[in-house]
């Protein structure tokens, strides 16, 4: 659903590598495209990573709903990520009837400490037809 529904560049090589009904976790591949001067990851690559995280959470709880949009999205840099994979954490907070806020947490690959922190909420359109998750 991701290639139809959300146009993303090609190097952005993600994997789902956990998904629970209310989680997610996300691996996203190094690429050297993603380093900004300075040799850190770029902010705008933890924040495509921390809403695609974000949006695989939201429909492991609410079900295929292509018309789902993310209606905000707040992030915190914590700490310069060196140039390595990402590891994206979310866990859904609460789920509403239009309205599904959740919380993400991005790591540099094999560290312990995020290097950032997000915040955000999916709106459910009215009348949105759902497809129920399987086996979340």
């Amino acid at each position: 659903m991701v290639a139809a529904t959300m146009p993303i560049d090609p190097r952005f090589r993600w994997r789902t590598t956990s998904l629970q009904r209310g989680r997610a976790e996300l691996l996203l591949d190094y690429d050297a495209a993603f380093v900004r001067p300075g040799g850190t990851i770029s902010g705008p690559t933890m924040f495509t990573l921390a809403d695609l995280t974000l949006w695989a959470a939201v429909l492991s709880v609410i079900g295929m709903q292509p018309l789902a949009v993310t209606a905000h999205l707040t992030i915190h840099f914590l700490r310069r990520p060196p140039p390595a994979a990402l590891i994206a954490r979310c866990e859904i907070l609460k789920a509403g009837r239009r309205l599904v806020h959740g919380d993400v947490r991005i790591y540099s690959a094999g560290a312990d400490d995020p290097v950032c922190h997000a915040t955000g909420a999916y709106a459910i359109p009215e009348g949105s037809p759902a497809v129920p998750p399987s086996g979340v």
